[in-house]
């Protein structure tokens, strides 16, 4: 009896429950809905990066009747619309990816593939809804200062939206409102996103006329580059050939140590075994 089925319309009928009243509520519904034809109703879709079921969102938004498509992906944590890209954060992991640069790197791709990014930040409920108190923010910008930071970030990819969240349910929220009048995104298109093909071409990337996205992804490939000194390489030479020219001290420059800069001199240095 705990059970109510869905043909109820979630009243629960007993054993001396009449049911000629509803059916006849039901039948003068009808006559309202021109002529008993139903409503189609939408279906909600959300495309999930796999790496986010480790969270209970999926679940929340499984649970708010919207239909949730796991698939990897390469750009994003959840695509809701073909426009509409977001990378969740917690607060944690928040303060984690701008230490290692790999915040930037995600707002960056997701500026190159999507016409909406979106940046997620999502608090605990159980804590303030405040990263500091108004009182403790300075007016100089400081690079310790995650407030700073983020105002940065801000200005530096003018499209991305930062979008706030108090609780998981709230993100639920949020979710339901940004695919309101909007399309739902595709999976086979969600999954190309920023994956190169055989021939290495990447697909919808805006940025390809103007840099050699390939040459960009082989330098982050080479030992001791990390995000957070591949684009300060790539400001200090003009190609690959040029990268295996400079000296130690000059990629200590670029690379913001010595030992990142011994790693790339060494590798770049080290001879082919020869075969006896």
């Amino acid at each position: 009896m705990m059970m109510i089925p869905v043909d109820q319309d979630g009243r629960c009928l007993g054993l001396n429950s009449s049911v000629e009243p509803q059916a006849s509520s039901s039948q003068n519904s009808i006559t309202r809905k021109a002529g008993g034809r139903k409503e189609i109703e939408r279906e909600m879709q959300v495309i999930v990066d796999m790496r986010e079921f480790m969270s209970s969102l999926p679940n929340i938004l499984h649970q708010r009747g919207m239909h949730i498509i796991p698939v990897t992906l390469e750009v994003g944590d959840y695509i809701i619309s073909p426009l509409i890209c977001v990378e969740r954060k917690s607060i944690q992991d928040l303060f984690m990816s701008f230490t290692s640069g790999r915040l930037y790197h995600q707002v960056e791709t997701m500026v190159r593939y999507y016409k909406i990014p979106v940046l997620l930040i999502e608090f605990s409920q159980d804590k303030s809804f405040s990263f500091q108190s108004a009182s403790d923010i300075g007016d100089d910008v400081t690079p310790n200062s995650i407030i700073s930071k983020l105002s940065l970030l801000a200005l530096h990819f003018p499209r991305l939206r930062i979008i706030w969240s108090r609780s998981l349910h709230a993100t639920a929220e949020i979710f339901a409102s940004l695919k309101a009048n909007q399309d739902e995104p595709d999976e086979t298109k969600a999954m190309r996103v920023g994956v190169p093909s055989e021939e290495g071409i990447v697909e919808d990337d805006v940025r390809a006329e103007n840099y050699n996205t390939s040459a960009i992804e082989f330098l982050r490939r080479l030992p001791g580059v990390t995000d957070s000194n591949y684009r300060a390489i790539m400001d200090g030479c003009n190609s690959l050939a040029d990268l295996a020219l400079l000296p130690v001290e000059r990629l200590a420059e670029l690379m913001g140590g010595q030992k990142a800069a011994r790693t790339l001199r060494e590798f770049l240095d080290a001879k082919y075994p020869t075969l006896l």
